[in-house]
């Protein structure tokens, strides 16, 4: 049910941010920066709830090849995560903006 925030969040940004997010190097820059703060939150909520489950995990044993190999697969993960989050949702909001100012504009 997030994911539905989400979306709902970005769109919105497409609709309000329609004439500063364009297809265009500093448009893009824009889109990106506003759609990283939007899922760095999301980002936290993810590791808020995951990281006492991942810390059961460890003190349960189930890293035989050590705790420093887990906890760094795990921050691999969660900023791929973050990355594949913030493309998917600026491509998202750039689509809505752009579907707000016209196609041929």
């Amino acid at each position: 049910m997030t994911i539905v925030w989400y979306v709902l969040i970005h769109v919105s940004l497409g609709l309000i941010g329609s004439d500063v997010f364009l297809f265009t190097n500093l448009g893009g820059l824009y889109c990106i920066a506003a759609s990283a703060v939007v899922q760095g939150y999301a980002m936290w909520e993810i590791h808020r709830r995951s990281w006492p489950m991942f810390v059961a995990s460890l003190d349960a044993g189930a890293a035989p090849g050590g705790a420093t190999a887990a906890r760094r697969g795990y921050w691999n993960r969660l900023g791929r995560v973050f990355i594949f989050r913030v493309s998917a949702f600026g491509i998202l909001t750039l689509l809505i903006a752009s579907l707000v100012r016209g196609a041929g504009s």
